[in-house]
């Protein structure tokens, strides 16, 4: 079936018009999405020219479609126009190109095309001259000719009558755009997939659709287990130093350090300008003032956390230059006179072991800014600066104390495994005689972020993710290995591995963050991981974080495990469950994991989703709230069955928690009553204590062999607890 399509864009605002985008999007996501059947792809073409065909082909009763000979010449004719719109093209030539008398080619156009063969030429022309007027500086002259047409007075009048303006104006406009934005006014690729996805509405059916995959594993629970360390529950971020003085802050640490365990809290920007720590007199003499730190280390103490302390960043009052990071008073670069970076860190760790003790401060980990900002662009420090920087501090520690300790370099994973980039860095260090005491990295699974010239216009608009997102979902196993395997080529493989920052995402929008998926993450990375690193810093407690100005509203994405008004998301709730991960490992496999503590057998069950590939290439903030699920694959339900033996006969009373969309996800919860911009106490109130993991509790009979199964949808994440009744 072919049928001629009138889909005007400036009036495409009716249902009949949004039905079409619908489909389209739907077909779209259904030829590129991994997973999807012939099946499908064929329902939806469907789908979309049924549609078509309803509200949009001619009704005219003396329109004929044209046949497959009409179609072949009409493609041949604008494949030839549109290699060829910067030459004199004439209906004369073309027609006799394709064997056409004149009259036909002109009939066909106006008939099947709805416009004449010279109003196509001329279109064509046009729009290759707009890109230019964007593009390059060239006069208007210059692009007139450029683009085919005979004078500069016909080209003006011509995009005149199509862009409602001159060329000129039309240039000044884009120019004024683009000076306000900070941004170029071309739409790549991305931009136009995301518009036409975010009408697509079939991501659910297609994940209904699929197959559910089948695991079976045998556990023996008599083997000897392998004991469990708990590096994810030693270090989490509070983002900058200024925050942690914020009483909700504080409210939120405490519950966290309770119900999560954390023992040791980072941050940035403990020499900042807000902190107020340096100071200068009038004759530009330096003095410190310790009022704000100490507040701060005051309470970070009496709530029995460990400081981890990043040595930056440098005041302003001392930046070689003031370039200022995001929307805060931090400055990224260097100092302007080693000596008084050399008194101020001095000062201030004296400071800190007269007041809190040196056994205390022997026990906190130091660093200095990240090695990240090292040659990015706009970011004036050199790697030869980051060097001095970081060798300065160094000796200061050790002439302090020899047991004060300073790790590093703490960048992304590209940056960190370059041959120019932390592996040579390490190597220098060592060879200058300040090698670090423990090795640090900042883990967000994104591709080559310091090859990507846009990464920091990105991080600043927020309107898109800043960076590409890895296709690999094992991307924090595969990090771990090499840096692991990087350290110990170094001569570096006895350090303490400290990953002070670790996210599914770098995007402080991306709402996948406040959603199920984040639980689903942190469960599997977390069981799948822990062997391979001493410390693992979340990052961050709350979307309070005084880096951007917060979203009015409940969610937009932020980072935090709490929302900024304290409300709890998905992924602080699995992390209450991973506290109660056994002491012992028994055995794990794909999407499960059996501990043992005493007489109680605890299995983890969980359903990671990756992002579609459609939605890793820097996908645009989401406007609606109930599209946060669509950025993922289709991947199905998963039905895990584990056979346990060796159990010892009797009553088990067995405790299964779940969360789920329906339960444990504070951000579907309020998807369910209607997702309000505005919330009160009462709102509040009620999304933090009904948005809590599912819970049942039965009772088992065994002889020795017991079989737990659960079927999970993407994103779900179950832990069963199983004790033994006593006789």
């Amino acid at each position: 079936m072919t049928a001629d399509c009138l889909l005007p864009a400036a009036e495409a605002n009716d249902a009949a018009h949004y039905a079409v985008r619908q489909g389209m999007a739907a077909l779209f996501r259904s030829l590129f999405q991994a997973g999807s059947s012939s099946s499908e792809t064929n329902r939806q073409a469907i789908r979309l020219a049924s549609v078509v065909r309803q509200d949009f082909a001619q009704k005219d009763g003396k329109y004929h479609a044209p046949n497959a000979e009409v179609m072949t010449r009409i493609e041949q004719v604008l494949r030839y126009v549109q290699t060829r719109w910067n030459e004199p093209v004439t209906l004369a030539q073309v027609a006799a190109e394709q064997f056409l008398s004149e009259s036909y080619l002109s009939r066909i156009f106006r008939r099947h095309l709805n416009m004449t063969f010279g109003d196509y030429v001329v279109s064509v022309r046009l729009e290759h001259a707009e890109a230019d007027l964007r593009k390059t500086g060239d006069s208007v002259t210059r692009i007139a000719y450029r683009n085919g047409f005979r004078s500069t007075n016909a080209f003006i009048e011509y995009f005149r009558r199509r862009y409602g303006t001159t060329p000129g104006k039309y240039r000044k406009s884009m120019a004024g755009e683009q000076k306000i934005t900070g941004t170029t006014t071309a739409r790549d690729l991305s931009d136009y997939i995301q518009t036409l996805l975010q009408y697509d509405d079939t991501p659910d059916e297609l994940a209904a659709a699929q197959p559910a995959r089948i695991y079976r594993a045998t556990v023996d629970t008599t083997r000897q287990g392998l004991p469990v360390c708990r590096p994810w529950s030693r270090l989490v971020n509070i983002g900058y130093a200024r925050d942690g003085l914020f009483g909700a802050v504080q409210e939120q640490l405490r519950r966290a350090k309770q119900e999560l365990g954390f023992t040791d809290l980072r941050f940035h920007g403990i020499f900042d300008d807000d902190m107020h720590i340096y100071q200068e007199n009038e004759d530009g003499s330096p003095w410190y003032n310790f009022t704000y730190a100490d507040l701060l280390f005051d309470f970070i103490l009496s709530v029995g956390l460990t400081p981890y302390v990043e040595l930056g960043f440098v005041p302003s009052k001392m930046a070689k230059v003031q370039y200022r990071l995001f929307e805060r008073c931090s400055i990224a670069g260097t100092y302007n006179s080693v000596e008084r970076w050399e008194a101020l860190v001095q000062a201030t760790v004296a400071h800190w072991i007269e007041r809190y003790g040196l056994e205390t401060v022997s026990k906190w980990h130091f660093t200095i800014v990240s090695f990240n900002y090292v040659g990015m662009p706009e970011i004036p420090m050199t790697y030869s600066e980051y060097m001095e920087m970081y060798c300065i501090t160094w000796r200061i520690l050790k002439e302090l104390d020899p047991e004060l300790r300073l790790g590093g370099p703490g960048a992304f994973p590209s940056i960190s495994l370059a041959k120019d980039g932390g592996r040579k860095l390490l190597k220098d260090l060592c060879d200058c005689g300040c090698p670090p005491d423990f090795l640090t990295a900042q883990l967000y699974p994104h591709e080559n972020i310091e090859q990507d010239a846009e990464f920091l216009r990105f991080t600043a608009n927020q309107q898109s993710a800043p960076s590409v997102l890895s296709k690999d979902e094992d991307f924090t196993a595969h990090f771990l290995q090499s840096f692991r395997r990087m350290a110990a080529e170094c001569g570096l493989g006895d350090r303490e591995i400290v990953v002070e920052e670790w996210s599914s995402t770098l995007w402080q929008r991306d709402l996948s963050s406040d959603t199920c998926y984040k639980a689903a993450w942190l469960t599997k990375n977390v069981l799948e991981n822990y062997e391979n690193v001493d410390m693992l810093g979340y990052w961050l407690l709350t979307d309070f974080i005084d880096e951007w100005l917060v979203p009015g509203g409940v969610f937009h994405g932020g980072y935090g495990l709490f929302t900024a008004n304290g409300i709890p998301k998905a992924g602080y709730q699995a992390l209450r469950l991973l506290n109660r991960v056994g002491e012992q490992k028994l055995a794990q496999g794909k999407g499960w994991y059996v501990s043992r503590t005493g007489n109680e057998i605890r299995i983890f069950l969980y359903h990671y989703c990756h992002y579609d590939a459609l939605y890793r290439y820097r996908y645009k903030k989401l406007s609606n709230p109930y599209d946060a699920y669509k950025v993922f694959r289709s991947d199905g339900s998963l039905h895990i069955a584990l056979t346990l033996t060796g159990l010892h006969p009797g009553g088990y009373r067995q405790e299964r928690r779940r969360i789920s969309r329906k339960a444990g996800s504070s951000y579907d919860k309020w998807l369910e009553i209607g997702a309000p911009a505005k919330i009160g106490p009462d709102d509040l109130r009620y999304l933090s204590e009904t948005s809590q993991p599912s819970y049942e509790i039965c009772e088992r009979d065994t002889d020795g062999t017991l079989m737990v199964e659960a079927e999970l949808a993407p994103h779900e994440v179950e832990m069963i607890v199983l004790q033994k009744r006593d006789c």
